[in-house]
């Protein structure tokens, strides 16, 4: 008896990979079937205020997750678009020598990682072409207006340039022409869709052969048979079939998924990464008007391999938004509210991005209680390079005007930047959950598109790379379709 399918192709997940490849494929020709957990925002009830989208993470996975021993609400995406509804809209491309981390690594990692099953060169393509589909002002692909630069950030450069620093215009995904110029950017839903999110791809042009269902919690894929959803508004329980299933959950999302379908592989949902961010504060001696404009404009790459000094890798450093009054009474709970806002209005804070190196120790799984845990360390490398990458921070903010500077080592524990690695890609079974191909080894017609595949973190937030790899796959998916 002939199987019948609902789609050619059927993707769980609508963040920067999984829409990105429904998009591409249902460009090719194919019929797309995309599932995503989360709603379409914002509902017509909704304020786009601090309360609503940073406490009550209104926007955000509503799943707690048990973190390290402690259940917790995460900022992670969790309406149409995923972590691309939501975040500050700068994509980098990463640097070709982020595909060979043996080169500056070496023995701190197994010689399978030294080198990725692909090259800078083999995605500079579908780099060009992420960048054009995203339309990132300021990057080598697309020649978009930029947003004005802000005075703050004037003097940030000038000042850096002196003492012999590049610093750079960040790419940003926004079209300047829509842009309000939002102080609070990152982290809220945008009110005009002047920022780029990959829901934008799937929810606006006429793509005939692409379906797209929200509010649909994919439970398990059962490989003969396809993806068991429940409906979440109703519960109602379906079955999806496709020729090619695609995972685009997050690095935390498709393992777990994986995991709950029974599927085995040693490194299933290990090695777990994310970026340690040390969040570096200037205050200035006089008030600055930073809650005026928007502020996340400017990088760094000086350090990205480290100093002559300190020869490790160390990453990017960039701006960040000035945070809000309940942000800061959050981060600062013990100080009183007028000395937090006295400092709010003389600070401006830049944050690192240091690569987490993979260790299978840091995994995600189901708990005894049948509830999604995370498990994650710092090891002492990472955390001594953010040391080293905070105070040359120090340095950028000071040589700007800055009196003094405060230093946190990560964001909150609430926080998952730029997760990945947890279905790492490679051409060793034995090593890697999926091939270069990113399909699952001994399950060709299965694939994985968000940030799991990576087997390293870059030295930069990982997002245009997901998607530019999304493209690349997505041409193999629609061949075989």
């Amino acid at each position: 008896m002939q199987m019948t399918y609902d789609a050619d192709v059927i993707v769980a997940g609508s963040g920067a990979g999984g829409a990105t490849l429904a998009y591409a494929c249902a460009r090719a020709g194919k019929s797309v079937l995309l599932l995503e957990r989360g709603d379409r925002y914002p509902p017509p009830e909704s304020t786009a205020d601090e309360q609503t989208m940073l406490i009550d993470k209104k926007p955000y996975d509503d799943r707690p997750i048990d973190v390290n021993g402690t259940a917790r609400r995460l900022y992670m995406g969790g309406v149409l678009g995923g972590g691309t509804a939501l975040f500050g809209a700068a994509l980098m491309r990463a640097h070709p020598d982020d595909f060979h981390p043996g080169k500056h690594y070496g023995d701190r990692l197994p010689r399978h990682l030294w080198d990725w099953p692909l090259t800078y060169e083999d995605l500079r393509d579908d780099y060009a072409d992420a960048e054009r589909l995203f339309a990132v002002s300021g990057s080598a692909a697309y020649a978009g207006a930029l947003l004005p630069l802000h005075p703050l950030n004037q003097r940030l450069m000038s000042a850096n340039r002196e003492e012999g620093l590049q610093p750079f215009r960040l790419p940003l995904a926004i079209d300047a022409s829509k842009c309000l110029e939002c102080r609070a950017c990152p982290g809220f839903v945008c009110p005009t869709g002047a920022r780029r999110s990959s829901a934008q791809l799937v929810d606006g042009p006429n793509l005939p052969g692409l379906r797209v269902l929200t509010g649909i919690d994919v439970e398990r894929l059962d490989l003969a048979d396809g993806f068991h959803v429940i409906e979440r508004a109703t519960s109602r329980r379906t079955v999806y079939r496709a020729r090619r299933y695609v995972l685009a959950a997050g690095a935390i999302g498709s393992p777990l998924l994986l995991l709950r379908s029974g599927l085995e592989h040693p490194q299933l949902g290990r090695n777990y990464m994310m970026h340690l961010s040390p969040i570096v504060v200037g205050i200035f001696a006089r008030r600055l008007e930073t809650d005026a404009g928007f502020l996340k404009q400017v990088g760094f790459t000086d350090y990205y391999f480290g100093t002559g000094t300190y020869p490790h890798k160390l990453g990017l450093v960039q701006s960040l938004p000035l945070p809000g009054p309940l942000m800061l009474a959050k981060a600062l709970p013990w100080m009183p509210s007028a000395v937090r806002e006295f400092l709010r209005r003389r600070m401006l804070p830049l944050v690192g991005i240091v690569e987490d190196l993979p260790n299978p120790e840091n995994r995600v799984s189901w708990g005894a209680d049948g509830k999604p845990a995370l498990r994650h360390r710092f090891s002492p490398y990472d955390l001594e390079r953010g040391k080293q990458l905070a105070g040359l921070t120090a340095q950028i903010l000071k040589r700007a005007g800055a009196w003094t500077c405060a230093t946190s080592s990560f964001a909150s524990s609430e926080h998952v930047a730029h997760q990945c690695g947890t279905l790492r890609f490679g051409s060793d079974p034995k090593h890697a959950v999926l091939d270069r191909d990113c399909r699952l080894h001994q399950h060709p017609h299965v694939f994985a598109v968000d940030g799991s595949f990576l087997p390293t973190s870059l030295g930069v937030g990982p997002a245009l790379t997901i998607i530019a790899n999304a493209l690349r796959v997505a041409r193999i998916v629609a061949s075989e379709v």
